[in-house]
């Protein structure tokens, strides 16, 4: 386990390989473990990963404030304390929010941007996040609620890493839940999004997405912007690193090396169909 002070707070972080960097951002119900196998592929690709808790998530301080803004300046100070200048970041839900902000305050350190399942407008989470949202996304009610069964249906051959998964869903705090709640609500990216018209970003959703609809990927779609691209990945839902990891880490890393738009590959998808993964 890794750790550094940022702020004054302990803020904990992974790292593997050796490279180009890669900052992984997780969501607002998980922590860097998510991002286990995706690191794993894309540090034996010859990139230097690193996956980092935001404030009240994972191993790192429970010390608000809980925000998107403060979390995309957390995302920015480790950058200097590690001395990481130029960077790809990689962000799922909340992460994404948190990746559009900080390019958007320093978008000049930033190689590539890749959003996955993140919600371009706030208002798209209210029927998530409607009243008691968090007990049921949260499972405590019941284990069959939405977040608590996304998780548990995803695909892990890891016994490991699925129980570290389980454990941080159900360790979350309410308070930091509903304070970045709050904060994410409120945003509207499509201003920021035309601020970083010359940042390249791919927008990533899975089509059966129970949480942050797929229909997030016209906001890319309506306005043309050749650095700018969203892809929808059939038949996948909110976690389509770790339902198709292989299909995922191949497009994550041919994006990252691309200078144009990327797809999915005839091959990738029937290796994942041989597989029942989609």
């Amino acid at each position: 386990m890794s750790a550094i002070y940022l702020n004054d707070c302990l803020g904990h972080y992974e790292v593997l390989g050796r490279g180009q960097p890669v900052i992984f951002l997780h969501s607002w119900l998980g922590s860097w473990r998510y991002w286990v196998q995706v690191m794993d592929e894309v540090a034996a690709q010859g990139y230097r990963a690193y996956a980092l808790d935001f404030w009240g998530f994972g191993e790192s301080e429970r010390r608000g404030p809980f925000t998107l803004e403060a979390y995309a300046k957390m995302v920015l100070e480790f950058m200097d304390k590690m001395g990481l200048q130029k960077v790809h970041l990689v962000g799922h839900g909340l992460g994404g929010m948190v990746a559009l902000l900080a390019a958007k305050e320093q978008p000049e350190r930033f190689l590539r941007l890749m959003v996955v399942s993140t919600p371009l407008e706030g208002s798209s989470l209210k029927e998530a996040m409607k009243p008691d949202a968090l007990a049921r996304l949260l499972g405590r009610k019941n284990l069959s609620a939405t977040w608590a069964r996304l998780v548990r249906q995803i695909p892990l051959n890891d016994t490991t890493v699925r129980a570290e998964l389980y454990e941080d869903t159900d360790n979350l705090d309410d308070q930091v839940i509903q304070e970045i709640q709050t904060s994410m609500l409120a945003m509207d990216f499509k201003p920021i999004l035309a601020a970083l018209k010359r940042t390249h970003l791919l927008a990533v959703y899975g089509e059966k997405d129970s949480l942050i609809p797929c229909d997030q990927a016209r906001i890319i779609a309506r306005e043309p912007n050749n650095c700018h691209q969203s892809l929808i990945l059939p038949r996948l839902n909110h976690f389509p690193f770790l339902e198709a990891t292989n299909t995922f880490s191949r497009l994550l890393l041919d994006f990252l090396a691309s200078e144009g738009p990327v797809e999915v590959k005839v091959q990738w998808r029937r290796r994942v169909l041989q597989r029942d993964y989609l």
